[in-house]
């Protein structure tokens, strides 16, 4: 009887650590994700608000709101699974870079462009981990992943009637 009891004791005492490692893996990942969303996001929603303001075209105001409201609820999702946005220099700079840019529509659509093929490739990454099987950060990554392509497609074809 005790040799049972001494072996279930030692497999604890073995698999414990290896949990907990998983677990802390597995936490690490999903912050990981969060922290890349949030940084990126926080450059589309920054340049955004300025796009509301400072954009002459129809479509790219239009979008431009579209963006407001998807990052705003991207954070408020994130924030209630405990997670924050850091204060962004990247955001400024990007901010301080469209405002003096001559052509800010054409600019600001190039630059949402390059910033939501980062969030597309973010949560593919994301996705494809193998410690990203289940749980509320694999669904935001999810539901991002398809807003993100369809904003991607409005992109491009904002971009080419700028162009046109």
């Amino acid at each position: 009887m005790h040799r049972r009891s001494a072996l279930a004791v030692f497999l604890v005492a073995l698999i414990t650590p290896r949990i907990a490692l998983a677990a802390k893996d597995k936490a690490s990942t999903s912050a990981g994700h969060a922290e890349q969303t949030l940084a990126v996001g926080t450059v589309a929603l920054r340049t955004s608000e300025l796009a509301k303001e400072m954009a002459k075209d129809d479509w790219v105001k239009r979008f431009a709101n579209y963006e407001v409201a998807e990052q705003t609820t991207i954070a408020e999702v994130l924030k209630s699974m405990g997670f924050s946005p850091e204060k962004s220099e990247q955001a400024t700079e990007m901010v301080d870079k469209l405002k003096k840019s001559s052509n800010f529509d054409a600019d600001y659509i190039a630059a949402q462009l390059e910033g939501h093929q980062k969030l597309l490739k973010i949560q593919d990454d994301y996705i494809g981990s193998g410690s990203a099987r289940t749980g509320a950060g694999l669904d935001v990554a999810r539901l991002a992943r398809t807003q993100i392509n369809e904003h991607i497609n409005l992109l491009q074809t904002i971009q080419k009637t700028l162009k046109g």
